[in-house]
């Protein structure tokens, strides 16, 4: 199971045709992405959609998740062939040299035909057209004067106040009063599962989406490294390569339903950051179970009142005020999880998502996770001034 051969070409008849195939593949999806047309109704709708669902259908009837067990077996593998190079090395059967070519020329064989297939899958979904420009929707403008700007923030207050109040009144109905004494549980991960996909099929009805973006997908999965995603302070990620949605089990329990929704937006075909954070927003108030309302209510809430803080702190502290006692809890219950975890590892965690969102074309790197406000704010104007959703149960 060596990677690393002591004798034999170094780069091996199959490896150059391996390479030069994935080089020509790689320059024929970035001609497709110049198209945005063909972005969106061969790749999105069609290509990456079939493909991307299948996946995660087949990899959903595992328990555990295939990604997890990818990435520890390749760790593993690297590990061992490592050790078997420098022994070799030790040994005198290959040099230093040939080590170090043999390796940097299968590093970017492997690496060509892994970026192959995240784009083929599904990465060329960063190059769609924005959500508000495919929904017709008006972007936010910048405003011109002092008036417009106190206009925007007066809009911008109105919106946390309905969040804050709908979020009052779903932890009402999920605890049965205003404090549960105890940070707030979610539902089961089955009923959760369920639940979100039921709310995609009416998010797909609601913004009169594509019909495969109501089909169901592969349930989300727990991860068993979760303590290490809690010291990368990640709350889940979307592997591509297997079409699985993967979540921190470990993370507060407020925060688990729009984790998942968020990892379950990716899974039909939604890149941008900004955008999945919407969309888990919006599936989740959709839903039937209480519980997960609440998770989406109290993420947006948080969005638009972290904004109105910048505009206008004394309002956004009396806003914040009407909180119900038991969420509050759970809000600070949330900061305080989140923030034992800040360190090292985090800042290098952010810093390797900063700039891998920002090589797939998004300049505002994990700021692109915050501006998800701006689509609560755009839809609200959309609907009636309602930041909202009226959910018929």
């Amino acid at each position: 199971m060596n990677l690393l051969p002591a004798g034999g070409p170094l780069l091996s008849r199959r490896r150059r045709i391996t390479m030069i195939a994935s080089v020509a593949l790689l320059v024929g999806m970035w001609a497709l992405s110049r198209s945005s047309f063909l972005v969106e109704y061969v790749y999105a709708r069609l290509l990456s959609f079939q493909v991307a669902r299948v996946l995660s259908l087949l990899t959903g009837v595992l328990p555990v998740s295939l990604a997890e067990l990818v990435m520890g077996g390749l760790i593993l593998y690297l590990l061992v062939s490592l050790a078997i190079a420098a022994i070799q090395v030790v040994r005198r059967q290959r040099s230093v040299g040939n080590v170090f070519a043999s390796a940097a020329i299968r590093l970017v064989t492997a690496s060509l035909v892994v970026l192959c297939l995240f784009y083929f899958l599904w990465g060329l979904n960063y190059a769609r057209a924005p959500l508000a420009t495919r929904l017709g929707w008006p972007p936010i403008e910048r405003p011109a004067n002092e008036e417009e700007a106190r206009r925007q923030t007066d809009e911008i207050a109105a919106f946390a106040q309905q969040l804050v109040e709908a979020t009052n009144q779903a932890y009402r109905e999920m605890n049965g009063s205003d404090d549960l004494g105890k940070p707030s549980e979610p539902s089961g991960s089955d009923h959760l599962n369920a639940g979100l996909d039921a709310a995609y099929g009416r998010v797909q009805q609601r913004f009169g989406l594509e019909d495969g973006f109501a089909a169901r997908r592969g349930r989300a999965k727990p991860l068993i490294a979760s303590m290490l995603m809690n010291h990368l302070r990640l709350g889940g990620f979307y592997f591509p390569w297997t079409g699985e949605a993967n979540y921190n089990r470990l993370m507060p329990g407020p925060d688990v339903p729009h984790g998942v929704a968020h990892e379950k937006a990716h899974q039909r075909g939604i890149a941008r950051e900004d955008e999945a954070n919407f969309f888990g927003y919006i599936a989740s108030v959709m839903s039937d179970d209480a519980s997960i309302r609440y998770s989406g209510y109290l993420f947006g809430q948080q969005q638009l009142l972290g904004e109105l803080v910048r505009r206008d702190l004394p309002r956004a502290r009396e806003l914040a005020a009407l909180r119900l006692k038991g969420v509050q809890r759970d809000i600070t219950f949330i900061r305080t999880f989140w923030q034992q975890y800040e360190g090292r590892a985090a800042l290098m965690s952010e810093r390797v998502n900063d700039t891998f969102l920002r090589s797939q074309g998004e300049r505002r790197g994990t700021g692109a996770y915050a501006a998800s406000r701006n689509l609560i704010v755009i839809f609200a104007r959309q609907n009636g001034g309602r930041a909202t959703v009226d959910v018929k149960r």
